[in-house]
């Protein structure tokens, strides 16, 4: 297991150093700024799992391979979007709905586990539903704050980031395909709970 936790380490850290190069590839290539500074921030954000369950001394009471999967699922979510930027918004259809839908899913169940391991090791009582309910306020603010975000930066800006142009209601489906993750996110938390915590709870 100690492999793993420094393989998934060491591919976390290859992965958040290349988008970090792309960044300035793309900033010497005389792209949009907000391009080079997203691509700042999608390698800054890739070490975000490995800080908080450090801070919240959540390897006190679970074990790393915890942190593995939270980080290679927060990692998926990155190259999602990476991945959007560099080509697959323009020739893969309506991809900016998949990553509207498998971004808020994954960020539901990473923030679920984090949540509940939080309560379980500061001994705050808190059940199933607890958990869940907290999930889908976190992930609802999330989807909305994006899409204001995104909104914002196209409108007053005038930098584009409705990915298909020709879709005058983007950000009304990117809404819809985001809260449609969150009864998928809420049923694999309310099913699954015990047994992810019953699986990284140090022996």
């Amino acid at each position: 297991m100690r492999n793993m936790k420094i393989h998934v380490r060491k591919i976390v850290n290859l992965i958040g150093i290349a988008i970090f190069l792309m960044a300035f590839y793309f900033l010497l290539t005389g792209h949009s700024i907000f391009i080079f500074l997203g691509y700042l921030a999608f390698a800054a954000v890739l070490m975000l799992p490995r800080v908080i369950y450090r801070r919240l001394g959540l390897h006190e009471n679970f074990s790393n391979e915890m942190l593995d999967w939270i980080e290679i699922s927060f990692s998926v979510i990155v190259l999602l979007s990476v991945a959007g930027y560099m080509w697959l918004f323009d020739y893969l259809y309506n991809y900016d709905t998949y990553v509207h839908f498998f971004t808020p899913l994954f960020l539901f169940v990473i923030f679920a586990v984090l949540f509940k391991a939080a309560t379980i090791h500061f001994k705050i009582k808190t059940n199933k539903s607890d958990v869940v309910l907290a999930s889908l306020v976190v992930a609802m603010s999330l989807i909305l704050l994006w899409e204001l975000f995104e909104y914002f930066i196209t409108i007053k800006l005038g930098k584009n980031m409705f990915f298909i142009s020709t879709q005058p209601n983007d950000t009304l489906y990117d809404v819809v395909a985001g809260f449609m993750s969150l009864p998928v996110g809420a049923v694999l938390v309310y099913k699954y709970n015990d047994f992810i915590f019953d699986l990284f709870k140090k022996k």
